[in-house]
């Protein structure tokens, strides 16, 4: 802050000391409300703007629209400011020319030292009718402060726009005034229809009702008791019989003659108006200032979607409430400044209030989850920028074999080589029936995923409904499907091989050349024809020559493959 500026500060405080010492609100009355408001009317701000705003004002005293105004300020207060570019649709647009303007205005709003105080300030002048802003700036037309002007040193030419300083914050008119104002001087906010206008009128009307409430509590909120003497008082006793049930009635006990009878004023503490008024009142400002009841009143019978529909409103009001504040600062600044650092040069960057960006991670992470049941990866790094979370993809889990041996069995050969069509038959037949599952499986996953990610509760129950519906529809078509009939015959074909090759195998083994045998062709291990071991000491002797059998065994071996490979081609089943 300069020397100049801090020392018309200190004027303009020692100007409005005698101030300090006014309370607004003594001797208030509703004629003279309504004296202050026509004065305003013709321009003279002072005494209304002061019963506005004073710390002994309305709007320090009233809790209904101190509340209003809290959540007012608030909800501006949760809205981040920004420096965008004007559309590329826009006539003259020049992309670096934008860039080149949004960072200086970037640059002048961060300089400005009570930016979120002159948000703030501009932001009243939906309750105070007008708000103003003097803008301190450097030789480079950057912000370096912008001093909020007190309502009360403002005068107005009647309801024109021009306007006028009055240093002594008293009734001097606007042609009285020395010092008028040029737009250049300030920044300025106005409201046709300011709140504090009905909160003043209703702080009045409750002020009344509140008194006269008080008034009546004060004679039936503790009931007023009368004793009524017995008949036949002795002469001269009146005054001791008196005297006497007046003290009763104060202490709230004692005795008292025969016949005497006690009455209280009761019969009006069952029906009283003034709370009923006051709440009269409090709904018509609440209902003005918030645009709903629910978004401040509990309202009996209101539910969810009440409560929904009034928070609606109140969100519609702040983001006009940020238009009209970012308004002033577009069309009484930028235009200046952006005019003299380019000139010659269209406007193509602005300041605006906007509500701020925050993810909901849990929605994030549900559509994630739909996207990956219906069979679509998410890129990890996406998957970080759109939840927080540090993410490392893990593949599932290789899926258990068919059946345990499938390949292995073929080893059992007597070259220890299994057959390769076998195994490609195998591997073909198995990937085919996991593709034609996932195949047959995407219009369920789709189903489901559009449950899980409708927009609302509703919409969540009727596409839950559809599911229902159509379930028997889309399980005849997954049994149904083709692709996976085919691949069960691929499957069913291998296990076929395997069962042809085990056999042969077996036999094979029965007769292994590389088993121990004497001079005379016998076995000597202790192996009978049948491959078993015997405990007999003599050893058995095969039938027939070994490699005759072995022979006979090969072309049992290929007899059988042929029969296979003419009722089905095992490339037509892999390929």
């Amino acid at each position: 802050m300069s020397k100049n500026a801090s020392k018309a500060k200190r004027a303009l405080d020692a100007a409005n000391a005698w101030r300090d010492i006014n309370n607004p609100l003594r001797g208030l009355t509703m004629p003279r409300a309504v004296s202050y408001m026509e004065q305003a009317q013709r321009g003279v701000m002072a005494d209304l703007q002061w019963l506005y705003a004073a710390e002994t004002g309305i709007e320090a005293t009233d809790p209904d629209l101190m509340a209003i105004i809290e959540r007012t300020l608030s909800g501006v207060a949760d809205l981040d400011w920004q420096v965008v570019a004007v559309s590329d649709e826009t006539h003259g647009f020049d992309a670096a020319l934008a860039e080149d303007q949004a960072a200086f205005l970037r640059e002048s709003y961060n300089r400005c030292d009570n930016l979120d105080a002159a948000i703030e300030h501009l932001t009243m002048a939906r309750f105070r009718g007008f708000a103003h802003l003097q803008p301190w700036l450097a030789a480079d037309w950057t912000i370096e402060h912008l001093e909020p002007l007190p309502q009360w040193n403002m005068v107005r030419n009647g309801t024109r726009a021009d306007w006028a300083w009055n240093p002594r914050a008293d009734g001097t008119a606007y042609d009285s005034c020395d010092t008028k104002l040029t737009p250049d001087q300030y920044i300025v906010l106005t409201a046709a229809r300011p709140v504090n206008r009905i909160g003043l009128i209703k702080y009045i009307r409750a002020t009344v009702a509140e008194k006269d409430w008080d008034g009546y509590v004060e004679i039936y909120g503790i009931p007023g008791v009368f004793i009524i003497m017995p008949e036949r008082v002795p002469d001269g006793k009146e005054d001791e019989y008196a005297e006497k049930a007046e003290q009763a009635a104060e202490a709230a006990s004692g005795a008292l003659p025969y016949g005497s009878d006690v009455k209280t004023l009761s019969e009006a503490r069952g029906s009283q108006p003034f709370e009923l008024r006051l709440e009269w009142l409090q709904k018509q400002l609440v209902l003005a200032g918030t645009g709903g009841l629910l978004t401040m009143l509990a309202e009996s019978g209101s539910g969810t979607l009440a409560g929904g529909a009034h928070q609606s409103a109140w969100d519609q009001i702040i983001r006009r409430v940020a238009r009209v504040v970012a308004r002033p600062f577009q069309t009484q600044y930028e235009r200046r400044a952006l005019a003299a650092r380019f000139p010659g040069r269209p406007a193509l960057a602005y300041f605006d209030l906007r509500a701020k960006q925050e993810k909901d991670v849990g929605k994030a992470v549900a559509n994630i989850a739909s996207l990956a049941t219906a069979g679509y990866i998410v890129n990890a790094e996406q998957v970080t920028a759109e939840t927080g979370y540090e993410v490392v993809y893990t593949p599932p889990a290789a899926p258990a074999p068919v059946a345990p041996g499938f390949g292995a069995s073929f080893r059992a050969r007597r070259d220890g080589a299994p057959p390769p069509e076998a195994d490609a038959l195998l591997r073909s037949g198995a990937d085919a029936l996991a593709q034609a599952q996932a195949s047959a499986s995407r219009p369920l996953a789709l189903a489901i995923a559009r449950v899980l990610t409708a927009k609302d509760f509703a919409a969540m129950q009727a596409a839950a409904r559809k599911l229902r519906a159509d379930l028997p529809a889309i399980a005849e078509t997954m049994l149904a499907d083709p692709a996976q009939a085919e691949a069960y015959h691929r499957i069913m074909s291998s296990a076929f091989l395997q069962g042809v090759f085990n056999t042969s195998a077996m036999s094979i083994n029965r007769f292994d050349s590389s088993q121990p045998r004497a001079e005379d062709g016998k076995w000597t291990d202790g192996v009978n024809s049948g491959g078993m071991k015997t405990n007999n000491t003599e050893k058995d002797t095969p039938e027939k020559d070994t490699p005759e059998i072995e022979k006979q065994v090969e072309s049992k071996l290929m007899k059988e493959w042929d029969e296979f490979d003419k009722t089905e081609r095992i490339e037509d089943v892999v390929g």
